[in-house]
């Protein structure tokens, strides 16, 4: 099933916060590639959501790099002058943050980790001059400082190794023109290095990209200001709307996989993409929301309207407190009461039962109430009726 463990990359650290909160609602665990040694320096609200709720997982990517790293040096070796006049690092100094930036237009270096770059690879790379080292940031042995385009295209060839050994789902928070998808043999390598690579569809990781998109459609603009409580109760009061939901995105990925298997124009794979969004997740959404909001419709009108045998059963207490008024009154407070609690119960079982249920939880648990909604939550209240 999908939705149980993304495999974050190109980067150890989680870089957005509030992507952070995004991602511990719509998968169990997060996995993310740590090097053995690795100084890991996580900011305060992943540390607090990992303790909470055991999000992340470290893996190690020692076999993985083993297993990319002799198509990385065919791949050099093979088109060693091309890749110099492009990549060349001589020149060049590693950025000074300790964790520097991925992006491929960037002209500082990118520092790997020792750990991740098999002896070989390291060789071939410094004698192709693609390659420098790095002794300032640990003991453990260099950083292989390298164009951040080589680096990128490393971390995304490793992911897709470990997913591959794991049945992990790749998923990132950087917006680039290569992904951890496909295969990358040498000559894709070679292709992403120069420039003359297709990018990618991602055809298998649709899963991840439906979660995202559901993301997006019933979460408020800013996560920042969400306590990481509120996505810690969601995460386990909601478990079984969250399975119903899962199957949904399953659904929507096999028939994006089974429609767009072929397509390589990026326009068109995410034509496909929306569509099956729409009807596994969107359109269920919004019949819920109708669903839910005719209920409440209906229990106002039924809350007003006086049957005899709420007022015959008030009638009793009229008199005790001195008043039809009264016998009336509580009258209508029984059958609101009535109305509210059947209205509650049939509301759970079509959230329950929805694939967009837990969507539906999560959007009125993190959006905030409104002053004109709170206040007409405080009239209903003082009339007896459940908005």
């Amino acid at each position: 099933m999908a939705l149980q463990t993304g495999l974050y990359y190109p980067y150890v650290h989680l870089r957005d916060e509030s992507w952070a909160k995004a991602a511990a609602l719509y998968w169990r665990n997060l996995a993310r590639v740590v090097p053995t040694g690795f100084p890991v320096r996580d900011r305060a609200v992943v540390r607090e959501l990992n303790q909470e709720t055991g999000l992340l997982v470290d893996t190690d990517p020692r076999q993985a790099a083993e297993a990319v790293a002799p198509m990385f040096v065919a791949a050099v070796r093979d088109n060693a002058e091309a890749l110099r006049d492009r990549l060349a690092v001589r020149g060049r100094t590693l950025a000074e943050s300790s964790a520097p930036r991925l992006a491929p237009t960037a002209r500082s270096l990118t520092g790997l980790y020792p750990q991740e770059v098999p002896g070989e690879l390291q060789h071939a790379l410094e004698e192709s001059g693609l390659a420098t080292l790095d002794w300032r940031r640990t003991h453990r042995g260099a950083w292989v400082a390298v164009d951040p385009a080589l680096a990128w295209a490393y971390k995304c060839a490793i992911t897709r190794e470990l997913a591959r050994r794991t049945a992990f789902t790749p998923v990132t928070d950087q917006v680039d023109a290569h992904s951890a998808t496909g295969d990358w043999t040498s000559e894709r390598i070679a292709d992403v290095l120069l420039g003359r690579a297709v990018p990618a569809m991602g055809h298998e990781t649709a899963e991840a990209k439906v979660a995202m998109m559901a993301v997006r459609c019933v979460l408020p603009a800013d996560l920042r200001h969400v306590p990481v409580e509120k996505i810690v109760r969601l995460r386990t009061q909601y478990a079984d709307e969250f399975v119903t939901f899962a199957a949904a995105v399953d659904a929507a990925a096999a028939d994006v996989v089974e429609v767009a298997q072929a397509v390589s124009d990026r326009a068109a794979f995410e034509l496909h993409l929306q569509a099956a969004f729409d009807l596994h997740v969107a359109q269920p959404l919004e019949s819920l929301r109708k669903a839910i909001h005719g209920l409440k419709m209906e229990t106002i009108s039924t809350a007003f309207t006086i049957k005899p045998e709420a007022t015959v059963s008030g009638a009793g207490l009229g008199m005790l407190f001195g008043g039809t008024a009264t016998a009336v009154g509580a009258g209508i407070a029984f059958t609101a009461l009535a109305t509210r609690q059947a209205a509650a119960r049939e509301r759970d079982t079509l959230v329950a039962s929805s694939p967009a249920g837990y969507l539906l939880r999560v959007e009125k648990e993190l959006k905030p109430t409104t002053v004109l909604r709170r206040a007409g939550r405080v009239v209903a209240r003082t009339a007896g009726v459940g908005i």
